[in-house]
Order: structure tokens, then sequence, then C-alpha cells
């Protein structure tokens, strides 16, 4: 069913890579408006960089780390939604879209939409892939490996959204902090708003929130960067090592195919 927001629910905090105050409002849109950003249809804000992040163009200049928010809009089926950020980045909050999903109250306004597409695709190579086959509702399975730490697999669906991927905290190895902010990025990260993992994949200073949360936030970033598609997916995604870059790449193939 086509879905809005019952109100307005706005969330404010630090950037996780640009670490200034920012502020981010998602409001109710009339049945298919579709979701937009700063005014501009998500299928027209193009993808100005993938690195660590999904940042798009608007009219009001760059948004980064729209992935989390985005992620919690199409994970809780929203289909029509006005998103306004200020500050040039969605705020981390807690590095997941949790505090999203428990302000945001779905409200069905309309009737079914969604896509399915005409056949299977894939893109990538032969270590990190991504493959697409029609289905009638969307679901996803995971894998996220960075060796020598071990293989995080999930499977989820939108029914099981709000418990299985929305708390999955955004991660980072730490070996790879320091060339992250030599780069310029994670300038707001913190333990408090990021996974840490040592080489073998374990926790630093602190513990896992659910099984295989690296893999269950590749879902929640996976499904934040389809949504630029600009139209509901009804699709089996499998995925294996995603990340920003090749998503894009997929939803590159899926429109060609629309």
């Amino acid at each position: 069913m086509a879905m809005t927001l019952q109100r307005p629910v706005t969330l404010s905090g630090l950037g996780l890579h640009g670490g200034r105050p920012c502020r981010a409002r998602v409001a109710p849109a009339a049945p298919r408006a579709g979701l937009r950003l700063n005014g501009v249809p998500l299928a027209e804000a193009p993808v100005l960089d993938t690195r660590r992040a999904t940042t798009l163009g608007t009219p009001d200049g760059p948004v980064a780390m729209v992935e989390h928010l985005l992620g919690a809009l199409v994970g809780l089926g929203i289909t029509d939604a006005e998103v306004h950020v200020e500050g040039g980045e969605v705020p981390v909050v807690d590095g997941s879209a949790a505090p999203w999903v428990a302000r945001i109250e779905p409200v069905v306004h309309g009737p079914d939409v969604g896509w399915a597409p005409p056949h299977a695709l894939r893109v990538g190579d032969e270590t990190r892939w991504i493959r697409v086959s029609p289905a009638s509702s969307l679901s996803l399975t995971v894998v996220a490996h960075h060796p020598p730490a071990p293989a995080w697999r999930c499977a989820v669906t939108q029914a099981d959204f709000a418990t299985a991927v929305a708390p999955a905290r955004t991660y980072v190895f730490q070996r790879d902090v320091a060339a992250l902010r030599a780069a310029g990025l994670a300038r707001g990260g913190s333990l408090d708003n990021a996974l840490v993992l040592d080489d073998q994949g374990r926790p630093v200073g602190g513990a896992l929130r659910l099984p295989d949360e690296p893999a269950r936030h590749k879902a929640l970033d996976l499904l934040g960067d389809l949504a630029t598609l600009g139209f509901p997916l009804r699709a089996h995604v499998e995925a294996h090592c995603p990340g920003h870059g090749l998503n894009h790449a997929l939803v590159a193939a899926l429109r060609a195919l629309a």
C-alpha cells in the first residue's frame, strides 16, 4: 500500500563525517508524491559521493549520510514523504535507523504501489556482487566479509525491519579510523554512534546489538540506497559484500529496466 507519515518527525545532532551540527525533518506527503529530498524527487538527486556514505545533490547543496534515514523510510514501507536536511548531513544519532523508526508512525493513504523487474539481474564481480530477482515483496539476503574477520550473514524482510535491521549500527574497523579521519571523514564518529571492531571482528568497548550486526547494517545501507530508485521495489535482493558504489550501480541497472 502507499504510505506516508502520520505527523512530521525531526532529529538534530552531529554529522558522522563532517562532525558539525545538522538537522533532518521528515514530513507527510500526498499520494504518489514519492520520496523527496530538499524539494527534489530522489530519482532526480545526483549521487555525488559514495565514500563510506551516500551523498546526494540538492538545490540546497550536497546532503551526506542519507542512507540511514532513507533506509528507515523504505524499511517501514513509507512511499511518500518530504525530507528536508539542514547542515549538509543527516544526523548520525546513534549510528542506526532505530531513532527514526521509534518516531515515525506510518499511515496508509493510497492503493498498492511497487515495481518488480521483468527478470533477474546481477551487478558486480566475482568477489563483490548483488543479484536481484522479481518477487511479490521486498526482501534481502546480505553477506558482509572483511578478512580476517568472519563472514556475517542475514536474511530480512520489510516485516521484520524494525527489530532485525533498524538497530544495526554503522561499523568501522579500529585499524581504519586514523586513515578515515586523515581523509576528512568520521570527524563526528565515536563509540556512541558507531560499532568499532578489531581485526577479528570483535566489538571494541561494547557488544553487538544484534547477531551479525555488520551484515544487518549493510542491509540498512542497501535499503537506503535503493530509495534513490524513486519507486518501491518488489524483489529479492541478494548482496555479497555490498557498498554504496555497488548499491548505486544496481540502482542504475534497475532504472534501465523500468
